[in-house]
């Protein structure tokens, strides 16, 4: 192929070359480690192929979420941020919640949340798209845990 420079108008080369990617079954790229299995091979799992093997039905079960030890408001993103937002914050216990807005000023601009959640990790979406660009904070209480972190909202 021969394209010439906008700028100068001289002759560019462009060269295509082909890439081999491809590489041996005996590679640990292909077996995940040097006994030998491809990845995701039954062998990784004995148990699972005794069962397999003697034809019983094999379930992967839903493993549940590791609990939740203490309470977390992490920072909003994106950060500066326009018009939404997300805020995701972690509950040790089920309880009453409150998540509120403030302005730069102390005035309370939207209640994101306020009410009883479940333990575990939970995430709200601020749309911003009513309320000028600036500073906010947001607060998060939660039993006896309180955090306020702050986020830009620039349009």
């Amino acid at each position: 192929n021969r394209n010439t420079d906008d700028y100068d108008r001289r002759p560019i080369e462009y060269y295509r070359d082909e890439l081999n990617a491809t590489y041996p079954t005996s590679s640990t790229a292909y077996t995940g480690a040097e006994k030998g299995y491809p990845a995701g091979d039954l062998n990784w799992y004995p148990e699972l192929k005794a069962k397999w093997e003697q034809g019983i039905d094999v379930e992967v079960a839903d493993r549940p979420h590791a609990a939740i030890a203490t309470y977390q408001l992490n920072q909003n993103y994106p950060n500066p941020f326009n018009p939404s937002t997300s805020v995701t914050f972690a509950l040790a216990k089920a309880g009453e919640v409150k998540l509120e807005i403030y302005n730069a000023l102390g005035q309370k601009v939207a209640t994101l949340v306020n009410g009883k959640l479940p333990a575990g990790q939970h995430n709200v979406v601020w749309d911003a798209k009513n309320v000028p660009s600036g500073i906010y904070f947001y607060k998060l209480e939660a039993g006896t845990f309180h955090q306020t972190r702050k986020m830009v909202l620039m349009k």
